[in-house]
């Protein structure tokens, strides 16, 4: 009897300790675990969402593409490109304007109905100096005229235009012929032209038979 409460009680402590062991395994793996979460936590989506809000800064107003125009560039007093021809862009571009000289500004004359450009702070009374930039993003389509006040004068006036395309008409239904009414040439005009046509072509013809015929009935009446 002894002997078997001594290997009942071995066998009991035996349990335990492995009991104690295993769970001690548990403890160990579930710590561990917590650890590898901790590792692959929300630090790192917090950066992901770091780099979006950099991505966003960069595209700038509506997320078009960009065009670039310069103002006063070496000092003359001209927007580049919108002076010696319009810039043409499709809506949601956004302009940069760069400033290469000193005091200019923006002020819009005429644009679509509907548009909302203001040109650049402070209306006409302030201008901007060299390395200034403003950006606007054109959403309605149609045609925008500005100019930089203090140089209007000079011509620093400049167009832009928004359409599907983002390109200039194309020239292929051919040229029309112009109108003289619009040209400032009264109707009754082609009359004039018509008729001194015809007396023009009435002399010639007469001069012609006068030549030929009444030359041989004069060297007729000479013999």
């Amino acid at each position: 009897m002894k002997r078997r409460d001594f290997l009942l009680a071995a066998s009991g402590v035996a349990g335990g300790t492995a009991a104690s062991a295993s769970a001690a395994a548990q403890g160990t793996t579930t710590s561990g675990g917590g650890n590898q979460s901790s590792g692959n936590g929300t630090a790192g989506g917090n950066q992901t969402g770091g780099n979006d809000s950099t991505g966003n800064q960069t595209q700038g107003g509506g997320g078009g593409p960009t065009e670039e125009v310069i103002v006063g560039p070496d000092g003359d007093f001209v927007f580049t490109p919108g002076t010696s021809s319009p810039l043409y862009i499709t809506p949601g571009t956004t302009v940069r304007f760069v400033w290469e000289s000193d005091t200019h500004n923006i002020v819009v004359g005429e644009q679509p109905e509907g548009a909302n450009w203001e040109g650049t702070p402070g209306g006409p009374s302030d201008t901007y100096d060299t390395g200034y930039t403003y950006e606007h993003t054109f959403d309605t389509t149609g045609e925008y005229h500005y100019w930089c006040e203090p140089h209007k004068p000079s011509g620093m006036v400049a167009d832009l235009v928004v359409n599907e395309t983002g390109q200039a008409p194309s020239g292929g239904g051919g040229a029309q012929e112009a109108d003289p009414e619009h040209m400032g040439v009264p109707f009754l005009a082609h009359y004039v032209g018509i008729a001194t046509i015809l007396m023009m072509l009435v002399s010639l013809i007469y001069t012609f038979f006068f030549l030929k015929y009444g030359e041989s009935a004069n060297t007729s009446g000479g013999n």
